[in-house]
């Protein structure tokens, strides 16, 4: 099965509309393949506008992008390649400036994943939403992020979400990296992958990618797909993800 780009755009939208929903603060709409969103968290890359066509309605961004000034959040637009240049006009006019591009990796063959996941020393659990405090200690740690900014996202409402699961491996004692994975349907997206950058280069962050999605696919997904920051997409490659996409990334910091 080869996943086209076309329905990874699907389930990266539909996996943020199925996230964002219940976030804490803001608001979400979608219509005629763009979606925008307003968590309410001031990052950039957690409000915006995502577009998943390739021939989006420029009066409907604009009008989104509108509404994301209104909110004097930070925000940022993420386009497919190939995205009329009027939409990224739109963004120039703005003030937006094209920050990075975004690899958009599929996994389509779970073979590598049973081996990744056999690490010495490290011991995978899954948390109740109560217990998401471990998580966001974790990831804002290897992240270089306050821990408030995770806080106010990674809720228990969120976490409780149909198909959300919360992950943090353990190793001598001590929570060295975590990871979430949302089940939607025939996909697993991967989020919040991170390991202490102490405790990096032993294979932790790959034994829990593989984790979050061995439980994805075991849930009846059928494939996997992530966003990779630069630092993540080697180990990625290894487990069989490949790049469907490269989205370009803009941002407006108010």
């Amino acid at each position: 099965m080869a996943v086209a780009p076309e329905v990874a755009a699907t389930a990266f939208a539909d996996t943020l509309q199925h996230m964002f929903n219940v976030a804490p603060v803001g608001w979400l709409q979608r219509e005629a393949g763009v979606l925008a969103a307003a968590t309410g968290v001031p990052v950039a890359t957690l409000n915006g506008v995502w577009i998943e066509s390739l021939d989006p309605d420029a009066g409907l961004v604009a009008a989104m992008f509108d509404r994301l000034d209104a909110s004097q959040l930070p925000y940022c637009l993420q386009v497919r390649p190939g995205i009329s240049s009027e939409i990224t006009d739109q963004a120039f006019a703005r003030g937006m400036q094209h920050d990075h591009c975004v690899p958009v990796m599929v996994l389509e063959d779970s073979a590598q994943l049973e081996d990744a996941q056999k690490v010495t020393g490290l011991s995978i659990r899954r948390l109740e939403p109560s217990q998401r405090a471990e998580h966001i200690g974790v990831a804002a740690a290897a992240f270089g992020s306050p821990e408030e900014l995770f806080d106010q996202l990674m809720t228990p409402k969120l976490l409780a979400g149909p198909g959300v699961r919360c992950y943090v491996g353990d190793a001598n004692g001590q929570s060295v990296t975590t990871g979430v994975g949302t089940t939607l349907g025939a996909f697993v997206g991967v989020f919040n992958i991170a390991t202490l950058s102490a405790h990096r280069g032993r294979g932790y962050g790959a034994a829990m990618t593989a984790h979050v999605i061995y439980d994805g696919l075991a849930a009846g997904a059928e494939w996997a797909w992530l966003q990779s920051s630069p630092a993540g997409y080697n180990v990625y490659e290894r487990l069989g993800f490949r790049t469907v996409e490269l989205w370009d990334c803009w941002v407006l910091q108010p």
